[in-house]
């Protein structure tokens, strides 16, 4: 990281204001938000479910790192550290179908990562990996070999059906011609704060405010309301059945609304990649906070996620866009064919479809921020600015590719270092979340 890492680099009451500049636009308009037509709204959750992976063996502490830098999903299957229980688990509904979490009696999640109950449309995707799981264990008949097979699948997944739908199409093709170079001059072997704290943190821009069609029966979901049916939301929407908290069955994710291909199918889209986000991610409940290790900002009733962003970038004294920007063309210059653009200038970072967003951008106060402007909130109106919100820009490209790519390579069993090929492509060879989806729907046999 480059000079500006010294000292926080703006006063925490402007970030502040930012962030609740931003929040103008989505409370007005929030619901007609922009869609990325390209990223059908699963994907969304399926890249949670990777940042929670990359960063599993995080802590606490402001550092220049965290996690261990190897995606191999070990998360999925971690034990639980008050019983030992282990994860990839199904548990009943309310009908008894299995088609939740395995939970104790209280609605707590049983299995190492709790943040895989953070919202119903990631928990359901925890659901649907399980299920797939158990698919893949039937066929291989041996439990060492299916988890191998359930993380390859998943890599495969990664690499070939979600990364070419959000990053910029010349950066994935340079990094998955030529691999990681790295971008950041450092290659420790942990996932580089720059991605964990800022450019992966884009899939916020993702969330929807409300999904038009999401569960199974074809009905839509709201934020709020996919916010509820998780463990620690208070009060929780999850029901009591013989005594112990599960999930209604008619809550149940239609997956073929939120993971559908055709642009002929009804499906719900993910959020445009811009500084947009859903309204209700300007007021999320206390709890997500805590489930999440927040920061002290992300205390009490409610809290804004770009806030939190904006001051947590700060506390780690992020490099600026421009900054990290100048360091990353430096380093690949003549490499690739992914060539950066100059920097934005302070005229488009202002550009916003926010009217008082941008007036404040191009106010005095805000000078600091046009100049050394905070790499969460650069790399979004890049996307903006670049892409109209429809994938990653490239900076943020680099850096998501970079670490990704990198994160497999370290698993000594993945994709990228054996002969894998999916057990269930498609008829042209392709396998992706649609594909893992109907693997489930024509194998999946509930076990007694």
């Amino acid at each position: 990281m480059g000079e500006e890492t010294n000292a926080p680099l703006h006063d925490e009451d402007l970030l502040r204001e930012l962030a609740r500049q931003m929040s103008v636009w989505p409370a007005r308009w929030g619901r007609y938000r922009f869609g990325a037509q390209g990223i059908p709204a699963g994907h969304t959750y399926f890249g949670q479910l990777i940042a929670h992976d990359l960063t599993w063996e995080a802590s606490d502490t402001i550092g220049e790192t965290c996690g261990s830098a190897r995606l191999d999903f070990a998360s999925l299957f971690a034990a639980d550290s008050s019983d030992g229980s282990e994860g990839l688990r199904l548990g009943p509904t309310s009908t008894g179908r299995a088609g939740d979490l395995c939970r104790s009696t209280c609605g707590t999640p049983r299995g190492g990562d709790k943040r895989n109950d953070q919202n119903l449309t990631l928990s359901q995707m925890v659901v649907l990996i399980t299920k797939f799981h158990e698919v893949l264990a039937a066929r291989f008949n041996d439990a060492a070999q299916a988890q191998r097979q359930l993380c390859q699948h998943l890599q495969w997944v990664t690499l070939h059906d979600f990364l070419p739908r959000v990053m910029c199409p010349a950066v994935y093709r340079d990094v998955m011609r030529s691999g990681a170079y790295p971008v950041l001059g450092r290659d420790t072997g942990l996932v580089p704060i720059e991605f964990a704290a800022a450019a992966f943190r884009l899939g916020h821009a993702m969330v929807g405010q409300r999904y038009p069609y999401w569960r199974q029966g074809g009905g839509g979901a709201g934020l709020k309301d996919l916010l509820q049916f998780t463990h620690h939301s208070e009060p929780s929407r999850l029901v009591a059945v013989d005594g112990a908290r599960t999930l209604p069955e008619d809550w149940s994710a239609g997956w073929h609304f939120l993971l559908a291909p055709s642009d002929g199918m009804r499906v719900s889209l993910a959020g445009a990649i811009d500084e947009n986000l859903a309204h209700d991610m300007f007021s999320l409940p206390g709890t997500i906070g805590d489930c999440v290790r927040s920061a002290p900002d992300a205390a009490g009733d409610s809290f804004s996620i770009a806030e939190h962003t904006l001051l947590r970038g700060n506390r780690l004294r992020l490099d600026s866009g421009q900054a990290l920007l100048q360091l990353a063309a430096e380093r690949l210059q003549g490499t690739g064919e992914a060539v950066l653009p100059r920097r934005l200038p302070a005229s488009r970072l202002a550009q916003t479809r926010s009217p008082e967003l941008s007036e404040f951008l191009l106010s005095d106060a805000a000078a600091p921020l046009r100049d050394h402007t905070p790499l969460w909130f650069y790399l979004l109106r890049e996307a903006d600015v670049h892409a109209s919100g429809q994938h990653f820009g490239p900076l943020a490209s680099r850096l998501t590719m970079e670490t990704i790519h990198r994160a497999i390579r370290s698993d000594p069993y993945s994709i990228l270092n054996t002969d894998f090929e999916p057990a269930f492509p498609d008829a042209e060879g392709n396998f992706g979340l649609w594909d893992l989806h109907a693997a489930v729907q024509a194998n999946w046999i509930p076990q007694t």
